[in-house]
């Protein structure tokens, strides 16, 4: 792809990633410097983390991926094209340090096996990471999230310490019809002093239950993910 030389595991997934990032460029920002720190978390495997060299060769950037073998290819592809000075970690990014397991599909949904909404897959014990704790360490210039329904649980431990993020992109997915989580992922970035703008809602229509034949909408979706980009005023 382009001068790229990519290694995937769902070609599907790898293409709507690369329509999204290369062409669409989702993941575009403008910063103040040319060393942006960037988390890439759930890097899936890596597109998202070569963008950001590309748009700023001198950036500082961690890629965060749980599936071994995912966070492998993100190692290939990044040492293959250009972005070997970017860290590769394989963990989950949680509440806590320690381990969990994580159900592996394979794509681009893979989740921590104990959240609402996890799919089938080969289940595996990865080791977790305190998000809140690589917030502390540092200012961060772009957090890049996308945990697959992590992000209440994540966002709700590092609200203290979310001012020092400047700005995130938010894959927010909502996998619980009974139990919404985005009104406390948006009020809680609202109390971190960030504004944000939503775009690019997708309804999940493949995963099931879809609402049943005996509501007003039998049939439409009740899982959804959209993105949130977020950012706080420059000091």
């Amino acid at each position: 792809m382009l001068d790229y030389h990519l290694r995937y595991s769902d070609l599907l997934s790898f293409c709507f990633q690369w329509q999204d990032i290369f062409v669409k460029r989702c993941l575009d920002f403008q910063c103040s410097t040319e060393t942006p720190r960037i988390l890439d978390c759930g890097a899936n495997v890596g597109l998202a983390s070569l963008y950001f060299k590309q748009r700023y060769p001198r950036a500082r950037i961690t890629s965060y991926e749980a599936d071994p073998a995912l966070a492998a290819m993100v190692d290939a592809n990044l040492q293959t094209n250009g972005a070997a000075d970017a860290e590769v970690v394989h963990a989950a990014l949680w509440t806590s340090n320690g381990e969990l397991t994580f159900r592996c599909e394979g794509s681009d949904s893979g989740m921590i096996a104990s959240l609402p909404g996890a799919v089938d897959g080969r289940s595996a014990v990865v080791r977790s990471l305190r998000l809140r704790h690589l917030l502390e360490a540092e200012p961060v210039d772009l957090l890049k999230l996308d945990i697959e329904g992590a992000e209440d649980p994540v966002l709700a431990d590092c609200e203290p310490v979310l001012h020092h993020v400047r700005a995130m992109i938010l894959d927010l997915h909502e996998f619980d019809a009974g139990n919404r989580r985005a009104p406390s992922v948006l009020e809680r970035l609202s109390r971190a002093g960030f504004t944000y703008a939503i775009d690019e809602f997708v309804p999940l229509t493949w995963r099931e239950p879809p609402a049943g034949a005996d509501t007003p909408f039998p049939g439409r979706a009740l899982q959804w993910a959209m993105t949130v980009r977020a950012w706080r005023a420059a000091p």
